[in-house]
């Protein structure tokens, strides 16, 4: 079965300048292999992918349908690496290393992403299932290729160097890439099959996401989904290293960085919510000062809610002397409903502990404090057929509630 780590690099490059060439003999001139070796690389491509990538001619080589939709994928990726490689070797002042895929190894390149994930060689190891020589080994010979440290210890951790940051970034990007054109290649044999990797901000769209995903799993059987869970800073860095394609939550005014695009789904109004046994449940809206003498729970500094909750008592004599700020809507909802507790919250985030009589909220939803939720994607993302149609689900699912979730 064809997998990200284990392509080969220079099959892919070899692929590419034939595909470029149209013949196997110019590719030969261009690349300096023999056309032997350069038919070798093909066939092995074609045998691990499982499907014809290339067509004879009498006049030379054209790719297939299937060919196209891989090799696309596989230039995009070589395209990061190259950047990358590019920009460190020039801010070390060093000469530019041209087609480096031809001397840099996939194997090499994953040792490096991995060892900077897990911050030390036998945890990478162990993670991988290799031994920690063979991982510090294919580090270091990727280090001696580039030439420069990309690899540090600090304490008892390994870090990236600023170079080795630059180039794990690349790596990842890349890695979702390929793993993209090995999806696409997948879905033209078995329909539906892909992967699609979705980060949540702490359950956001508690039931638009459950909603999207079963009739998304019902038309695409084959898809493998995951799903990801934290706060807006981890699963943004995911999503810009391409550990995730897509983020859903509350949008960010602004955009937070450039290389990020969000598109919106839905319109949800915040209301204070709390256990259903809760002295002010159902009442009309009380006055700050009795919002105040109550514990809430309350967001990270920087969510959309956070800033709703600092301005619900903007110049108030009293502020809630107990707060505990959480990322985590579950921690959240468990404290509302062990005592007390208060919080500003999305009426989606407590939909179904309402309708099953366990929360409740405090007065109407608050004016001017509507939350926008939507997906969050790389500008640069090309999604696959798979995760087209799992985004297709989510704006469906969303478009038939009005594009808007209101309480009740």
């Amino acid at each position: 079965m064809l997998s990200v780590f284990g392509l080969n690099l220079r099959h892919l490059s070899v692929a590419l300048a034939v595909r470029e060439c149209g013949s196997i003999s110019a590719a030969s001139q261009s690349v300096n292999l023999s056309q032997p070796a350069i038919t070798q690389a093909l066939a092995k491509l074609e045998q691990e992918s499982g499907h014809v990538l290339f067509v004879r001619h009498a006049r030379g080589v054209v790719p297939t349908e299937e060919g196209d939709l891989f090799l696309t994928r596989a230039e995009a990726a070589i395209g990061l690496i190259r950047e990358a490689v590019s920009h460190i070797r020039r801010a070390a002042r060093l000469p530019p290393i041209l087609r480096v895929e031809r001397i840099v190894t996939m194997t090499q390149l994953r040792a490096l992403a991995e060892v900077e994930r897990a911050g030390s060689y036998s945890l990478a190891g162990r993670r991988l299932g290799l031994s920690q020589p063979s991982l510090h080994r294919a580090a270091s010979e990727s280090e001696l290729v580039l030439g420069m440290p990309l690899l540090a210890l600090q304490g008892r951790t390994v870090h990236a160097t600023t170079a080795g940051e630059r180039l794990v970034r690349a790596i990842r990007l890349a890695a979702a890439e390929l793993q993209a054109g090995i999806d696409d290649l997948q879905a033209l044999t078995r329909a539906g099959a892909g992967l699609i990797r979705i980060g949540t901000l702490s359950l956001p769209a508690a039931s638009l996401l459950p909603t999207a995903l079963a009739r998304f799993g019902r038309s695409h059987p084959e898809a493998s989904v995951t799903i990801m869970q934290g706060n807006y800073e981890e699963l943004l860095a995911a999503l810009r290293d391409g550990d995730i394609d897509l983020l859903l939550g509350a949008l960010r005014d602004p955009v937070p960085v450039n290389d990020v695009k969000q598109q919106p789904l839905f319109v949800d109004d915040l209301s204070i919510a709390c256990a259903a046994s809760h002295p002010l449940a159902g009442s009309i809206m009380p006055d700050r000062r009795e919002l105040a003498r109550y514990p809430w729970v309350i967001s990270e500094r920087g969510a959309p809610m956070r800033a709703s909750f600092e301005a619900l008592f903007q110049g108030a004599p009293d502020r809630p002397t107990t707060c505990v700020e959480a990322a985590s809507i579950l921690m959240a909802r468990a404290l509302l409903l062990e005592d007390n507790w208060l919080s500003l919250m999305s009426h989606d985030h407590f939909r179904i502990e309402q309708q099953a009589g366990l929360l409740a909220t405090v007065g109407p939803p608050l004016p001017a404090s509507h939350l926008n939720m939507g997906v969050t994607t790389r500008t640069d993302w090309r999604p696959t057929t798979t995760q087209a149609a799992m985004l297709a689900a989510l704006r469906d699912v969303a478009a038939e509630r009005g594009g808007r979730i209101r309480p009740g």
